[in-house]
């Protein structure tokens, strides 16, 4: 039986374009003003395979989730140079941390470099400071190190942030930016592995 959280409905699916999340999270729905099966995170990329009711039909590309954002929220794909490895910073409207912020971004967010300072990287959304981002291509050696970032931060089913998080999207941080792909729910996980994951 397939799994409609990473097989698209095909009577949903009208075309094939990529897009990125242009928002510091969003909750990928179940279907038009359902329930969170997950969270997405500022930079992300996704296929838009359809739309409905103001929401765009989507898969992630991260772990090939499918369902439903607000349309809004995605603007036109666009590689990435760099990603947030602090548990979270922000985007400030100029390269100073007393000028305005204009979006936190979590750990993991995916943003354009257009210019590089000693303090400051100017992106696509503002001035993010430099020791909070790493090149895209780079990934933590141990996924250990990625989970100590997350103490203290909430349990939120299907969360994916600083702000939130459940605890297949930790072990999924954990591995992912570590470079060792990892599906994003539980079961999905010990059925990769072929064993029960233990949870502290």
């Amino acid at each position: 039986m397939s799994d409609r959280r990473t097989m698209p409905d095909p009577n949903l699916v009208d075309g094939s374009s990529p897009a990125r999340v242009a928002v510091t999270m969003t909750d990928l729905l179940a279907r038009p003003g359902g329930p969170r099966d997950r969270q997405l995170i500022f930079g992300d990329e996704v296929t838009v395979l359809g739309g409905a009711n103001g929401h765009s039909y989507v898969k992630a590309t991260r772990d090939g989730y499918v369902g439903f954002v607000t349309a809004d929220i995605l603007e036109p794909s666009s590689a990435p140079t760099h990603w947030v490895t602090a548990p979270a910073t922000h985007a400030y409207e100029a390269a100073n941390f007393k000028s305005p912020d204009l979006m936190p971004l979590s750990f993991g967010s995916r943003v354009v470099a257009i210019d590089t300072n000693a303090k400051f990287f100017e992106t696509n959304k503002g001035f993010v400071p430099s020791q909070h981002l790493a090149p895209i291509e780079s990934r933590a050696e141990d996924p250990l190190e990625i989970a100590t970032l997350f103490l203290g931060t909430p349990y939120l089913w299907g969360g994916n942030s600083r702000w939130g998080l459940d605890c297949s999207g930790l072990v999924q941080h954990g591995q992912q930016d570590s470079n060792i792909p990892r599906p994003r729910n539980r079961d999905m996980q010990k059925k990769k592995d072929g064993q029960r994951l233990q949870y502290g």
